[in-house]
């Protein structure tokens, strides 16, 4: 019997890019502004006398909140509707790169950058976020949360992708032993003493001693994603990981099609 094809995945690079980041920080200022006038216009009507010289403050204090919802909201739908144009499409056949600021990949009849039907190699490793100076994206995430990343190589093709996870999901995803993930320590790489805090964090020179450990090749791998890695959404990791995970684990020449089977470990 033949299986029939799944609808192709479009998974989404950069959800956090940088119009995003300007838009939310403009957003906090109008949104202050915003909230100022109306809970100002509210306490106008509402607030007894021995409140009316106060209006100004309260309006103030009253306003944080609601601009931080309002941030909060336009956050998550630019999230949803603006991507950054740099995008893979995942079917059956394997995974293409497409890219709207250049055109990469659009057209109907492009060939798949991997391709599922050969060879590849997978490396899965992930860290916790605590225990050196993080910068970037990295310190913009809850540093309970863990990094999670996936080398993918095909010949002369690599691609590095990654995600950030709330460590109850993380767990789920990196137990299950057939995904083979294994963790690195950051805080090896970085000066622990007070000068070495002191200025804007910066990526270390990765020693020796660790290069060549047994998680050497991890590490080399840690090194690509800080220079040429792409954030992934957790779903869309998830998605990813179960194809990549599929053709890797089928023996060479077998014709069956990569089937996802990583459990659902939810959205960041």
């Amino acid at each position: 019997m033949t299986v029939p094809e799944r609808q192709p995945a479009v998974l989404h690079a950069d959800p956090e890019h940088g119009g995003i980041r300007l838009v939310v920080f403009l957003t906090l200022f109008v949104g202050f502004f915003v909230a100022f006038q109306v809970v100002a216009w509210v306490l106008d009507r509402i607030a007894p006398e021995g409140l009316v010289d106060y209006v100004t403050f309260l309006s103030c204090i009253g306003a944080v909140p609601l601009a931080l919802l309002m941030i909060w909201g336009v956050e998550k739908l630019l999230r949803r509707v603006w991507h950054s144009g740099l995008s893979f499409l995942v079917d059956d056949r394997g995974m293409t790169v497409r890219d709207r600021r250049t055109g990469q990949g659009l057209g109907e009849s492009v060939q798949p950058d991997i391709n599922w039907s050969e060879p590849i190699g997978l490396t899965n490793w992930y860290f916790a976020l605590v225990g050196y100076p993080r910068g970037g994206r990295e310190r913009r995430v809850d540093k309970k949360w863990l990094c999670l990343a996936s080398e993918l190589q095909q010949n002369d093709a690599k691609l590095i992708v990654y995600c950030f996870m709330p460590p109850d999901k993380a767990e789920q995803v990196v137990a299950d032993r057939a995904s083979d993930f294994h963790r690195i320590n950051q805080a090896e790489l970085y000066d622990s003493s007070f000068r070495g805090r002191i200025g804007p964090p910066t990526r270390p020179a990765l020693p020796s001693h660790l290069l060549h450990s047994k998680e050497g090749r991890y590490w080399l791998a840690e090194r690509r994603r800080w220079e040429f890695g792409i954030e992934l959404s957790s779903e869309d990791f998830l998605t990813y990981l179960s194809y990549a995970r599929a053709a890797f684990n089928r023996g060479p020449g077998e014709e069956r099609h990569p089937t996802p089977d990583v459990p659902a470990a939810g959205g960041a």
